[in-house]
């Protein structure tokens, strides 16, 4: 049973060796997928800046939530690398895919709420905090955003996908789009 979980260890923290651009391909059809079904859902719902953005984020939050999902252990374990609360409480890498969904959930229902966008603005600062920690240190790691399923590195990608989260919800809350 112990070698098993060495080589759980071994297999979160494996990246591609490649720096070749095809590593980014699953991530890149993943925000398209993002982006086509925010398109269709403002086509067919609610058509304003707000709803495309809150679309956007529900998409986001979901989709990533799933992947983490497929082997929740495994995320969670890992997560515990990186992740400034995760590191200090275990619990927080498997309840972190949950919050995630609920969010997605309550942002694709273009809820106009302060709290919801104060909890995503909290949790992309602390996300962005632990992936600019773990990027200083120049250590080769695999981000997590999409669980363990798709081996994508953790890079300055990470933290902009987590800013931006973010920002858009920094924008929500301020009323700058409507």
């Amino acid at each position: 049973m112990a070698h098993h979980h060495e080589e759980h260890d071994q297999s979160i923290q494996a990246i591609p060796t490649s720096d070749s651009w095809t590593k980014w391909i699953p991530l890149g059809i993943i925000f398209c997928y993002i982006a086509g079904l925010t398109i269709v859902a403002t086509r067919i719902g609610i058509s304003t800046p707000y709803a495309a953005l809150s679309y956007l984020m529900g998409f986001f939050f979901v989709i990533f939530s799933l992947f983490k999902m497929i082997d929740l252990p495994a995320f969670a374990m890992g997560y515990q690398e990186y992740d400034l609360i995760a590191k200090r409480v275990k619990a927080w890498g498997y309840a972190y895919p949950f919050i995630e969904l609920v969010l997605g959930v309550l942002y694709l229902l273009v809820i106009h709420s302060p709290i919801l966008h104060i909890v995503t603005i909290v949790m992309s600062a602390i996300i962005c905090l632990s992936v600019l920690i773990k990027l200083s240190k120049h250590e080769k790691f695999q981000c997590l955003c999409l669980g363990t399923v798709l081996k994508v590195p953790l890079t300055i990608v990470s933290l902009i996908e987590y800013a931006a989260m973010g920002i858009m919800a920094a924008i929500m809350l301020f009323g700058i789009v409507s």
